[in-house]
Parts: C-alpha cells; structure tokens; sequence
C-alpha cells in the first residue's frame, strides 16, 4: 500500500513536470497569452530588436512585473515636494522598453522628418536622441509602429512603469547609488556638456547602464511619458498601475536633461511641460506591451 501511494505521488510529480513543459510551449507558440506563463521564460533585461523601415532598428528591453516604493524619502538630498509621499506601487504585468532614447535615424526613419534641423543646441548625427518632438508628436510615432506591427503595442510608459525601470531594482537616488560624483560615468548633464561647451545631446548608449542594461535614464535629455502633470503629492496608499491623474494641462517628463545638475536627474524626479512643445532637451522611448 506504500508503494502504490509513492508512485501516485511520483505521477503527480510527472504531471507537474509535464504541465510545467507544456507552460513553455504555450509561451513559445502563443506570445500573446499574458500572465505568468508569458514571463516565466522571460529575465528581465532580456533584448529584442524591433525593425523599422529602412535599415534601422530599435533595441528593446523586457522588464519583468514588481513592485516598488514610487517617489523619495523626505531625507532625500534635492527632493521636490511633489515626489512624495513615497508609496508602494505594483507593475502588474511586464513589458518592453527602449534600451535609448529614440535617436534621430529611428525618428526619421518613420516619421521621414526631421525636426530638429536647424535648430539650437542639438548636433544632427543618427545615434543622437531625437530632439525637438512634441508629446504629441511621439502619439503619432507610436501610432506608426502599430500600424506596421498590426496591433496598439506601441506606447509612451507611464510615470510609474518609467520609474520602475529606472530604479531597476534600487532605492537610491540614482540607479547606480549615492555619490554623485559617478554621474560622469552615468549621464550626459551639466558639468560634462554645458559647463564644456557640449550643450546638445549626445550619442545614446555612450554612457554606463542601470542594473537592467537600460541608458541614458539619467540625463541626455528629458523623456516625455504618457500621463498628466500634477504639482499636488502622491496619494499615499498602495497603487497597481497608476496611469497619474484623470487630466491635466500638461504632461509628464522623467529623467533630466543634458542642461540640468545632478539632483534633478534622480529616478523620482518629475517634471511637466505643454504636450505641444518642442525643445532640444527633451526627447522619449517607448514601451512595447506584449
């Protein structure tokens, strides 16, 4: 009788094993069922490259679904009063993100323009960020894609998926720590472009990644996001995918840019600016949602 219950029990183990197998087909065969089964086979920092018309491509980075505390701790050296309270926030389902900003090669690439000729304070060279782009301009760049892809998969993130993936992980006021003095190895900001006569973007991908081989998510140039801009704090409770307030007049923007010092590069720093503006310190990536 022992015996026969050991091998009922080995059988259920088998079956496990089998359903387990079939799990791995399913997000093979089937990319577009979501859920555990579509990012057990999926390590966050895992790459992709997306074709664009022409030759050019767009390297893509999967960031697995967590939770994280959103905003800074009043202790906080440079703090804004609008980063807080710091409150826990779940990113229920992963997703794709630019590995860069979106450069001047990619935008042109499917827009066929190029708006910041011309213009101050950029240099035109493919792999520098694209520049001079509204937010609206970027809607209509997502709306693109997805008509090349087939399906709405292209979009901005939101403030909370961006800030999620550039903390990668960390608490600290920038993704790679405390000491301010590792931004020259980390960002594009004041002291090593403005304060050398370098006042543009620069080459995407030039300085170190965060932990989840990210760049340029501190620095180089703001990066518009899909939500609404509000001065007033966080709501304190804990949020599953926040999409930020239900309007606004102006739209959210992450990261800091080459004209700006250090404390205002920090993961939880936010600002707004009009979602028809166009200047050469702000730029985007997008997200791709399987």
């Amino acid at each position: 009788m022992l015996a026969f219950r050991l091998s009922r029990r080995v059988i259920g183990l088998l079956v496990l094993a089998i359903l387990g197998a079939l799990a791995g087909a399913l997000y093979f065969f089937a990319p577009g069922i979501t859920g555990y089964i579509q990012e057990v086979r999926r390590p966050t920092g895992q790459t992709i490259a997306v074709e664009l018309p022409g030759d050019a491509t767009m390297d893509m980075v999967w960031i697995g679904r967590g939770s994280f505390l959103m905003g800074s701790p009043l202790e906080e050296p440079g703090r804004d009063q609008n980063e807080g309270p710091q409150h826990r926030v779940t990113i229920s389902r992963g997703f794709y993100i630019g590995k860069y900003e979106i450069t001047q090669v990619q935008w042109t690439s499917v827009m066929q323009s190029r708006p910041w000729a011309g213009k101050s304070h950029v240099e035109e060279n493919p792999h520098h960020p694209a520049v001079y782009i509204s937010w609206e301009d970027v809607q209509e760049f997502a709306r693109r894609l997805n008509r090349m892809a087939g399906a709405a998969v292209y979009r901005l993130p939101t403030a909370a998926e961006w800030e999620f993936a550039c903390r990668a992980g960390t608490a600290t006021p920038w993704s790679f720590g405390e000491d301010d003095s590792a931004l020259q190895k980390h960002a594009w900001y004041a002291d090593n472009t403005w304060e050398v006569d370098e006042r543009y973007g620069h080459a995407v991908g030039t300085k170190l990644p965060n932990p989840w081989g990210l760049h340029d998510m501190h620095g180089n140039v703001w990066e518009w996001v899909q939500d609404w801009y509000s001065n007033e704090p966080y709501n304190s409770s804990p949020e599953v995918d926040p999409k930020g307030p239900a309007k606004g007049f102006l739209r959210v923007g992450r990261g800091g840019a080459f004209g700006n010092y250090g404390h205002v590069l920090r993961s939880a720093n936010r600002s707004g600016g009009d979602p028809t503006s166009r200047n050469a310190g702000t730029g985007a990536r997008l997200v791709r949602q399987e």
